[in-house]
């Protein structure tokens, strides 16, 4: 029934060619209006399944919450000229309004200054209450030593979080700064000016307000966009115009370096870089598969009808499959070059068999019919089990898996159909209008493969030796592949020597902070409070930020009110104030020796601890140990007091008047007692941590290191889960991505193997052939592996998906050889090598050419895809024409054919 199906059919596209080229024309068309509405995304959390709870609390966040989804700006270079960059860009910044919601490059300084106190914690307020009790120099710097011993030297949980080692590096921050200012008015560096003293105690109470590093080198702005990162379109455009305003800026600052990261530049550059490269990789494919077609057939008509025939199936999928999808994914924007590489195959079986038939003297009508009697059953046979294959990766779970065995699947029936239809039509309507140019028909060329029928001859005489060489090659590779590896970091993915991603590692070695966060909402302050406090506690964690912050319980401002009480009766009680002379200069050198070995032996203690942020804050203010020209500048200025004491005296008496008074004002306005509510926080916290409703707090959780070494991403998911199990964000949904995929591609992968193999039992009718059939793709898929070992790659997020897929591609060489062993007999092994081991040479060599184009992209992970897929074809070929053909003979000489 099949083969006077194929037959009549063959006979009417070489009839009524201009019919069916019509029709395949109109069908295009409309399938090009269809797909025109395909949008293009590649975020990672569209290949995981909608129903699961951490993608559906991600998206939520996203769609909510504005910041979710931020531009950094890293700035680099000496401290002074960093500031004042950031003061120079940001207004720049600001005025782009259709992309920045708000520029945050510095602490909320006003609402500090009103309640800063009150969110500190009740037992460091304790502490720090005698500090405020006589703020004359000598008392002063007393009770910060007392109260320096008692925090940290005394108290071994003292940097135990690393919440409380930011602490302890703000507050020395605070005290380096404050004695440089009393060395310059020591050494009448001060120009006079009251504005040293009170930057002093700005930096002494509030620390830095600037979002820098500890050593002063590296400053982040952050960029809150108007929009979602959903928004690609806007995101790129965004990302376009900071980098436009740095670009202007940067020559202003010569010693300043500055460069974008975080998710949107990332996700920008993901965009830009991939779609360039698929654009380069499908017109580099479809170049370099019709060259080797006009080479290998020595005719260049036919290989170009054979490239339209391909475009018509590549626009005719995309535009069924537009039915179905949105947009397209990381995976799924693939398929063009992929299709290119496997639908390329189909057409060289038509022109392989059909001018062999010209060549024969057959009219184009018989010719045709024959054609498509001889290959169509494969054709369709291969096409069937490739999309059933692909059509089988929809049982997965992850939209990447499931999406890309859909819109694969349609792309092969639609390449099925077309060779089917269209090319057929195609080539006989060019022998007819080449013949009414020239009024001579065009010379068939069939072009023959001498070697591979040489091959052929060799196997039928010596098939045990050829099948023990395919058994000890396959032992061999199974032996590699279950050695392969896996790498996990995602960022091995993006392109070589992106910024955004360069400048992640620089803000994680300056801040121990990485722009990979996790995140979860809660419907309460006091949800979010104790989340936060958990999460705290986690060692991976660098940094919390809630809103909780901002608004203690209400036990706890009860608590910390008595204190804040206090410290405002020591303010307005205690305002005498006592000069210093040359004779009790010896109390405040006594101080500061005091204070320098409280600080060296923090650095001992953090040295000890491993907290190699404290230790190296106060290496620069007691010097490095180890290094014995590395002095301390606390004994530096000690010296400088003894040395001329008359001079020092008075330098501190203008200090100690003109620091008090604003020491006194400024600490005694943060000390306000009043209870803080959430109707008291400015707009711009609110915006942070509340959605548009006002009824969800954001809570976000900042990795301590790199996230992307694997170890500590599952390490840092585990934690995160403990905390709470709807904690989302990229790192835990890239660790979910990978089980998912790992789980899904495996089922995928064994299910296919089932439906292939059903659905080649049902084609030959004969559990034997379909048997046989899967023998080179078995074998094939272990010489892939191994071979990938052994060449030193490794899986990757993007090439995992190419295994399930190679099932679909694989299959086919199998195929053809026993469906033309059946037409010739099992005896013709030279026979069958000669013309199907051609064709299916061919179509290895060009589906290897087309995926071998993703190899130029940028975007490592197409690479990484390519490589295996190009692997896999190879392999299959080889098993295909080494172990079949092997098979075929022993079983002849037995007897069994």
């Amino acid at each position: 029934m099949r083969d006077k199906l194929l037959s009549a059919w063959g006979r009417f596209t070489a009839i009524k060619s201009g019919w069916v080229v019509a029709a395949m024309l109109v069908l295009a068309v409309l399938a090009a209006i269809s797909a025109s509405r395909l949008k293009v995304t590649m975020r990672w959390s569209d290949l995981l399944p909608l129903e699961d709870p951490m993608v559906q609390e991600f998206d939520r966040i996203i769609k909510e919450y504005t910041n979710a989804s931020n531009s950094i700006i890293v700035v680099q270079g000496p401290e002074h000229r960093i500031k004042e960059f950031a003061e120079a860009i940001v207004p720049k910044v600001e005025s782009l309004t259709e992309y920045v919601e708000r520029v945050d490059y510095r602490i909320d300084e006003d609402f500090l200054r009103q309640h800063g106190f009150m969110l500190a914690k009740a037992k460091d307020l304790k502490k720090t209450v005698g500090v405020f009790s006589d703020l004359n120099l000598i008392p002063l710097l007393t009770h910060i030593n007392d109260n320096f011993e008692e925090t940290y030297i005394a108290d071994e949980e003292a940097l135990s979080t690393k919440e409380k080692e930011d602490d302890a590096v703000r507050y020395l921050d605070g005290l380096q700064f404050w004695l440089q200012v009393m060395d310059r008015y020591v050494s009448n560096l001060h120009g006079g000016n009251s504005a040293l003293a009170d930057s002093a105690v700005d930096r002494f109470l509030i620390g830095d307000p600037y979002f820098i590093s500890q050593d002063k080198k590296v400053l982040l702005i952050m960029v809150e966009p108007t929009f979602s990162i959903m928004e690609i379109d806007i995101a790129v455009a965004s990302t376009d115009s900071i980098q436009a305003v740095l670009d202007r800026t940067l020559p202003e600052f010569p010693e300043v370096q500055a460069g974008l990261t975080g998710n949107i530049p990332l996700q920008r550059d993901e965009m830009v870089y991939s779609t360039k490269d698929l654009r380069t990789t499908s017109v580099v494919a479809l170049a370099l598969v019709l060259l080797f077609f006009i080479l290998s057939f020595r005719m260049w008509t036919a290989p170009l009808l054979a490239g339209v025939n391909l475009i018509l199936a590549i626009i005719i999928a995309a535009g069924v499959g537009a039915i179905f999808l949105d947009s397209l994914n990381i995976m799924t924007s693939m398929f063009a070059v992929i299709l290119i590489g496997l639908g390329i195959d189909y057409s060289i079986h038509i022109i392989s068999v059909y001018n062999e038939r010209r060549v024969l003297g057959e009219d184009p009508p018989a010719a045709m019919q024959q054609t498509l009697l001889r290959s169509g059953a494969g054709i369709i046979t291969g096409g069937i089990t490739t999309s059933a294959a692909f059509f089988t990766l929809m049982i997965a779970s992850s939209r990447g898996i499931k999406e890309m065995g859909l819109i694969l699947g349609l792309g092969i029936v639609s390449a099925m159909i077309t060779t089917l239809a269209a090319l057929p039509a195609f080539l006989v309507l060019r022998e007819r209008l080449v013949g009414r140019i020239r009024h001579w028909p065009p010379r068939p060329v069939s072009v023959e493969f001498k070697v591979l029928e040489r091959f052929g001859e060799q196997q039928s005489r010596k098939p045990v030796l050829f099948l023990i060489i395919g058994i000890l090659l396959t032992s061999f590779f199974v032996y590699q592949a279950l050695h392969a590896k896996f790498d996990y970091n995602y960022l091995n993915m993006e392109p070589k020597g992106l910024v955004s991603v360069e400048l992640q590692e620089t803000m994680i070695e300056a801040f121990d902070l990485s722009p990979d966060f996790a995140m979860m909402t809660t419907s309460s302050i006091e949800e979010s409070r104790e989340i936060a406090e958990k999460a705290k506690k986690v060692a991976s964690i660098s940094l919390v930020e809630s809103i909780s912050e901002y608004v203690p319980s209400g036990s706890q401002q009860e608590k910390r009110s008595v204190h804040l009480q206090k410290i405002r009766h020591y303010l307005e009680t205690n305002t005498t104030d006592r000069d210093l002379s040359e004779n009790n200069l010896s109390g405040l050198i006594e101080q500061l020796e005091r204070l320098d070995m409280n600080i060296y032996e923090l650095g001992q203690l953090a040295f000890t601890g491993g907290q190699d942020k404290v230790d190296e804050k106060c290496k620069q203010i007691v010097g490095d140990p180890e290094n014995p020209d590395d002095g301390s500048s606390i004994l530096q200025l000690a010296d400088r007091l003894r040395d001329n004491p008359e001079s020092a005296a008075s330098g501190l008496n203008l200090f100690q008047k003109q620091y008090t008074s604003p020491l006194r004002e400024k600490a005694y306005e943060m000390a306000n007692p009043q209870a803080i509510h959430l109707g008291m926080l400015p707009e711009t916290i609110k915006k942070r941590f509340m959605n548009r409703d006002g009824n969800r707090f954001l809570i976000t959780m900042y990795p301590k290191e790199m996230v992307w070494d694997f170890e500590f991403l599952r390490i840092f998911t585990r934690q995160l889960e403990r905390i709470d199990p709807r904690i989302s964000g990229t790192p835990p949904l890239m660790l979910r991505l990978i089980d998912y995929i790992g789980r899904d591609g495996l089922r995928a992968t064994l299910l296919t193997i089932l439906v292939v193999l059903l659905f080649l039992w049902l084609d030959f009718r004969s559990l034997k052939m379909a048997l046989m059939a899967m023998i080179p793709l078995i074998a094939g898929g272990f010489w892939m592996v191994g071979l990938m070992k052994t060449f030193g790659m490794m899986f990757t997020l993007v090439n995992l998906m190419g295994v399930p897929m190679i099932v679909g591609i694989g299959i086919d060489d199998g195929v053809h050889l026993l469906h033309r062993y059946r037409v010739e007999g099992l005896t013709k092994t030279p026979i069958v090598l000669k013309s199907t081991g051609k064709a299916i040479m061919l179509t290895s060599i060009t589906t290897m050419v087309g995926f071998g184009s993703l190899m130029l992209a940028k975007y490592r992970g197409f690479g990484s895809l390519g490589s295996l897929l190009v692997l896999g074809v190879f392999a299959c070929f080889m098993t295909t024409v080494l172990l079949l053909p092997s098979i075929v003979g022993i079983m002849t000489r037995k007897g069994n054919s």
